[in-house]
């Protein structure tokens, strides 16, 4: 039992050397150190998603840029539908106006040529 126990007490203390010597390699560094660290990953940070933040601003900004132009445009190509469709509807008015001013000269003129003859036809019975 001796050589196992002292089997045990070589494996626990070899154990304890290896934990030793890595807690050493890798433990963390003085306050000082690990606070340098924390400000320097913290800028890197930083200054990444700036970047980032930047690059993904500048393209949001060419498309809504790209999309103002798009729309611009269609306001422009629908003005000048809207502009010609009123000038066909004004020269279709226009033309129907004068339709009915010729319409209304005619029936004034049968009216005056009715009245007319209906005042001679008056004056030659009081004659």
């Amino acid at each position: 039992m001796c050589n196992r126990h002292g089997e045990g007490l070589a494996t626990f203390v070899l154990g304890a050397l290896i934990g030793a010597a890595v807690g050493v390699l890798f433990a963390p560094a003085k306050g000082e150190t690990t606070r340098k660290k924390l400000k320097k990953w913290a800028e890197n940070t930083y200054e990444d998603g700036k970047e980032e933040f930047l690059a993904h601003t500048k393209d949001l900004r060419e498309k809504v840029l790209g999309h103002a132009k798009d729309v611009k445009g269609k306001v422009a190509q629908a003005k000048e539908a809207l502009a010609e469709r009123a000038g066909a509807l004004k020269e279709r008015f226009g033309e129907k106006a004068e339709e009915f001013k010729q319409i209304a000269e005619e029936k004034t003129e049968d009216f005056r040529n009715k009245a007319a003859d209906g005042l001679e036809k008056a004056a030659k019975k009081l004659r």
